[in-house]
């Protein structure tokens, strides 16, 4: 795949991330009418607990895939056994957890939701968990293949039911917080149904033994970086909810949707990204990945601040006023996951290795980061509410990447710009705090208008050299 290639995918996977996990944040006008604080707090703690789960429902095995059909792709009966022996796993182990989790949710789910109902809310939130990861892991197949288009039509197809499902709940039948976890259990229920159907032809079904062991032994190094990863993003709902209250939970996550806008652009271009990075190291070719990640980070920074600067004023006329503060935690969350973007690129090249080095170097990084962010959050959250966890997650992701700066091309002879990765969001981050330092509504637009100008020009005229010549070596 060629990086003009690269790019069609990711604006493909990036604007399909965008509609699909951004549901949330393209529903915000609505949901906080419908919706009080405490009712958009329960969804974000049974949305976070599910993401946990997830971790276990699909054993990383989504990324195995991706990695192994590189390596199996000449051989389409050894894909078809690769796909079959991972799609029949996951359903093997995704119905024996989910009837655990039914049987001792006493001893385990209750503990963590601390107040909030099993039944309804986590009950509808273990539908959806037992039949997603059927759908991630054929997502994930079509990535391999580099099938953006199909890719993007399941997904856009996947929003389109949910969305329609989930106004006609919450407007029509005004069932609120069961409206919205409701719909997402039917859709995913619909979509396993269809993903068996037309991935069948594609797969044979059973379990080789040696292919599962191979798959295992690449995913298993991966869980304790997986699990710590999702840590990380969610872990501050759960002591917010335990420290503070289900509605600050609530009134956290919008900010942190508006924030995570970031991290849904880099993971689209991320999963764009990994194909087209492991085809150039299988042919040993290094040229364009380090200005690529040049260009992608500046993308990320300006992105980053556009929301960091205007968060505020986009916050105040689209919700009502119980959510304003939620503002307040967008500089922070949205600059953690533009390091998380740096993140995406140190990692690249130690996941390529197939050998599992990597894999069993990554977690030692990522629990640390998780370990780390638990900590701060522990402390700040009680001392600075909800900001407090806004900051942990910003540390914690920049001492991730700023670790593997140190690690990353151990096993595979590549350069990054680690200087100018690191660098420029710190810069960018320090500029998105003038939103603090403003009070009356007129003045402060019309002078973060001004500084995203004067930010955006002086970039263009110092830098337009050099950007130019990125390009040029990119796109030529």
């Amino acid at each position: 795949m060629s990086v003009k290639g690269l790019v069609k995918n990711s604006s493909i996977y990036s604007s399909i991330i965008l509609l699909q996990k951004g549901i949330n944040f393209l529903l915000i006008p609505l949901l906080t009418v419908y919706l009080t604080p405490s009712d958009y707090g329960v969804i974000s703690i049974v949305s976070t607990i599910n993401a946990f789960l997830n971790v276990f429902y699909l054993f990383g095995l989504h990324g195995s895939l991706n990695r192994f059909f590189h390596e199996f792709k000449h051989n389409e009966k050894k894909v078809k056994i690769l796909f079959g022996t991972i799609i029949t796993f996951v359903i093997i182990n995704s119905s024996v957890l989910t009837a655990l989790l039914l049987i001792f949710h006493k001893q385990t789910l209750d503990l963590i939701l601390n107040g909030i109902d099993f039944y309804p809310f986590m009950i509808l939130g273990l539908v959806s968990i037992l039949f997603n990861p059927v759908f991630i892991i054929y997502q994930s197949s079509l990535q391999a293949r580099q099938l953006a288009n199909r890719f993007g039509k399941n997904n856009i197809a996947f929003f389109i039911v949910n969305i329609t499902l989930l106004l006609f709940s919450v407007i029509f039948l005004q069932i609120g917080v069961l409206g919205v976890l409701g719909a997402l259990a039917i859709t995913n229920f619909s979509f396993f149904i269809i993903t068996i159907i037309n991935f069948k032809k594609d797969l044979q079904f059973g379990i080789k033994k040696t292919i599962l062991k191979q798959v295992l032994n690449y995913s298993l190094p991966l869980l304790p970086h997986t699990l710590s990863g999702v840590a990380t993003n969610l872990i501050d709902r759960l002591i917010i909810n335990n420290f503070l209250s289900t509605a600050l939970v609530g009134i956290y996550s919008i900010g942190s949707n508006f924030g995570s806008i970031v991290f849904m652009l880099a993971q689209g271009i991320n999963q764009a990204f990994v194909p087209w990075f492991n085809n150039k190291m299988k042919k040993h070719d290094i040229t364009q990945v380090s200005d690529l990640s040049k260009l992608l980070v500046l993308f990320y920074s300006i992105i980053a601040l556009c929301l960091s600067l205007f968060g505020k004023e986009i916050i105040c006329l689209i919700t009502p006023k119980e959510y304003h503060e939620s503002w307040k935690v967008i500089p922070f969350i949205s600059f953690a996951f533009v390091y998380h973007g740096v993140y995406y690129f140190f990692a690249a090249t130690l996941f390529y290795d197939i050998r599992g080095r990597g894999n069993r170097l990554i977690p030692v990084f990522t629990v640390l980061s998780a370990a780390i962010n638990i900590v701060l959050n522990l402390f700040l959250i009680p001392v600075w509410g909800i900001i407090g966890a806004s900051i942990a997650t910003l540390i914690s992701k920049f001492l991730l990447s700023l670790s593997l700066k140190f690690f990353y091309n151990r096993f595979l002879k590549i350069k990054f710009p680690e200087l100018f990765l690191l660098s420029i969001p710190i810069i960018f981050f320090g500029i998105s705090l003038i939103s603090f330092y403003t009070n009356s509504l007129e003045y402060e637009v019309s002078l973060k208008i001004l500084l995203f100008l004067f930010v955006i020009l002086t970039l263009g005229f110092s830098l337009k050299n050099k950007i130019n010549k990125i390009f040029f070596k990119i796109f030529k």
